[in-house]
């Protein structure tokens, strides 16, 4: 049947203080949005239609029917699902109504929360999902033939279920994706609302970082409910050796505790399992040590607990080894994402959710759909674009940063896929050259930062005092290179040697180490390295990396010191970094553990951990696995090494296991970083 179309007009401004708002939906076409208007269809997507309102809560009252037969799919915002294949036969009319949450980045100041905003990843919040973060009230009218006569939309004050997760529960933008987040809203009466701020590939330490666990606590009132559920890239921290189940547990009681301080209750949710089988049909236990964690922490903390892992499993199993293929989302014809889940996977999740919300939390009970056990999946796909795979749980694959010869020739790339054997990416060609200071690009270190983006800075020249910056999406295509001028305040200064940029997500900003001789003020040393350098480990902060704040030394080891990287392990941080002692000559590398934070106190370090009497440089380490792997330039012998531990205290040298392109040529790899990327990204730099 043909579907129908969009016919609108406004019968009143969207201006909520002369009263609701009223629109016919029969009187003629309807203009695309304007911002001057206040309301319109979207221009990419006719079927949807949008209304200014202020953030908050709305009632939605919709009049279905028509002179035809109907069946009528309502989602909101970036397609949460409010109603499902209404039918109404030729000439009825029904009406229905739910609730709506609109939201917009910005804080307010409260008691222990300063005023700020959310700190959305770009693109994906800021262009991709738009409609989540807008103030904007976003209808879609979807399904065989959707029939709406009129819309009425109201300011109310009703109880508030939000949801904080990953990409599990997070509204996703298009097809094939779902979560059973966006379906949870058709699963409650219209007089409660769902305000979902979960977002793809994050953690409770994002959570916190990102600052969404504020906007949460900021906006509830005494007795919402916050559910909890993270844990597929927390799992991820721990496999990188950034986070621990100790850590996992311990922000999920912050969470708890932040929302409980307002008034608020929390349910704690495990993670559902990913769609994997054994011989026997039954469901593998990919994250049963986050469901036993998120378990015990909800006990210690008196915390509602839904165990989503358990009940997820019997759902898998119903449907069968092949069956169980249509709950997960097919990004392709011969492809199944087996974490990420289909409208099908999303919908039977939300109701399992739904069902144990009147069990573990009974002042929700009234506000559970009638139908619950009733309902049968009939969710249209919705019209548009397909998204791109929400972040988290990747494909993962490790480039290597580094320069060859002196530096001049620029930043080149190799890959791996086991961190043992690596391959040159483009042929060997520089990534990106630079002209600042003395035109090198030296020690590059790189990072992949919370906003998607890889950050890479490096040493310009020997007796620079700034450092290079330059960001990529991908790897391949570069900004220009720009200066920061790290030691600039600091006029004596000789360099700013091998810098290192990491991501202090405790402290929602960037932390910048580099070494630096400042003649003078480290007298005890003097005398003890060549040409006179007497090094200690300088850090700068900057939110935007154009900012900095002034230069500190980090620490004083007693003797002259370079190349510092931080190395997560369990939960504990540690600084890796280069005694660069030369009379008597040491040149070896040391670990010493970080306590308070990255920004905190420097303990004391280890014996050498690189072989008695060779000369090393530019530690960089990766998890891989079990085993933290420290590679390093041991620049006398002019080869590259490798060291593997699994606790950091006994290590194993693995350089013979190891492969380097142009081990033994003037085109060697010399000083640089290993990071994890999306193995996605490799295809392209290859």
């Amino acid at each position: 049947m043909k579907a129908l179309p969009l016919l609108l007009a406004l019968l009143g401004g969207p201006a909520l203080a002369a009263g609701p708002l009223q629109f016919d939906f029969s009187a003629g076409p309807q203009p695309v949005y304007s911002a001057a208007r206040g309301y319109g269809s979207e221009p990419q997507q006719p079927q949807a239609f949008s209304v200014d309102v202020p953030e908050g809560n709305y009632r939605v009252t919709v009049t279905l029917g028509g002179k035809d037969a109907g069946d009528t799919t309502i989602k909101a915002e970036l397609r949460r699902l409010m109603l499902e294949a209404v039918a109404t036969a030729p000439g009825q009319r029904l009406t229905r109504r739910f609730i709506v949450n609109v939201r917009t980045p910005k804080i307010p100041a409260l008691a222990g929360i300063a005023a700020g905003e959310v700190r959305l990843k770009t693109p994906r919040e800021a262009i991709d999902e738009a409609w989540a973060w807008d103030g904007r009230l976003t209808l879609s009218f979807e399904g065989k033939h959707p029939q709406v006569q009129a819309v009425r939309i109201e300011p109310v004050s009703v109880p508030t279920v939000f949801l904080l997760g990953d990409s599990t529960v997070a509204d996703q933008s298009g097809e094939p994706y779902a979560s059973w987040g966006q379906m949870l809203p058709r699963f409650v009466t219209g007089e409660v609302a769902v305000a979902n701020h979960a977002e793809s590939g994050e953690t409770y330490r994002d959570s916190i970082g990102r600052r969404r666990l504020d906007k949460v606590v900021a906006s509830l009132r005494p007795g919402d409910t916050v559910l909890l559920q993270f844990g597929h890239n927390d799992q991820k921290q721990l496999a990188s050796g950034k986070g621990s189940l100790a850590s996992y547990q311990a922000e999920l009681t912050q969470h708890i505790d932040a929302i409980r301080a307002r008034g608020g209750v929390a349910v704690v949710l495990s993670p559902m399992e990913r769609r994997g089988f054994n011989a026997q049909g039954e469901v593998l236990p990919s994250l049963i040590d986050y469901a036993n964690a998120a378990r015990s922490a909800a006990a210690a903390a008196g915390a509602p607990f839904i165990d989503l892992n358990a009940l997820s499993k019997p759902l898998y199993q119903r449907f069968g080894v092949e069956g169980s293929k249509q709950l997960f989302a097919q990004p392709a014809p011969d492809r199944i994402d087996n974490t990420h889940h289909s409208n099908r996977g999303a919908w039977e999740l939300a109701r399992l959710v739904a069902s144990q919300l009147k069990q573990v939390q009974p002042a929700l009970a009234p506000f559970i759909a009638p139908d619950l056990e009733q309902a049968s999946f009939a969710v249209p796909p919705s019209p548009g674009k397909q998204a791109a795979r929400p972040l988290g749980d990747e494909a993962v694959a490790y480039v290597f940063a580094y320069f060859i010869e002196n530096g001049k020739d620029g930043l080149h790339l190799a890959a791996s896929t086991d961190g043992y054997h690596w391959e040159k990416l483009g042929g060997g060609a520089a990534f990106l050259r630079s002209d600042l200071g003395a035109g090198l690009m030296r020690d590059p270190c790189l990072l992949r930062g919370p906003d998607g983006l890889f950050h890479l800075v490096w040493t310009t020249g020997w007796n620079d005092r700034i450092i290079g910056y330059a960001a990529s999406a991908d790897l391949k295509t570069w900004t220009t290179p720009r200066a920061l001028p790290v030691m600039e305040s600091e006029p004596t200064a000789r360099n700013a040697w091998a810098p290192e940029i990491t991501w202090d997500a405790a402290k929602g900003e960037y932390l910048l180490m580099w070494a630096s001789t400042v003649p003078g003020r480290f007298a005890a040393s003097d005398g003890q390295s060549e040409n006179g350098y007497n090094h200690r480990i300088y850090t700068s902060s900057t939110r935007d990396l154009y900012m900095l704040t002034p230069p500190k030394v980090m620490f004083d080891p007693g003797f002259s010191s370079i190349d510092a990287t931080f190395v997560q392990k369990d939960g504990q941080t540690y600084l890796l970094y280069k005694d660069e002692t030369r009379y008597p000559p040491r040149k070896h590398l040391l670990l010493a553990p970080v306590s308070g934070g990255l920004q905190g106190q420097v303990g004391a370090p280890s014996a050498p951990i690189s072989p008695a009497g060779e000369w090393a440089e530019g530690p960089t380490a990766l998890q891989v696995g079990r085993d933290v792997i420290v590679y390093y330039d041991a620049y006398q012998a002019k080869h590259y090494r490798a060291l593997r531990s699994r606790d950091l205290i006994h290590w194993e040298n693995v350089s013979d296991k190891m492969h380097f392109p142009d081990e033994g040529t003037p085109q060697r790899m010399r000083h640089g970083t290993a990071i994890a990327v999306p193995a996605s990204l490799l295809p392209a730099l290859r």
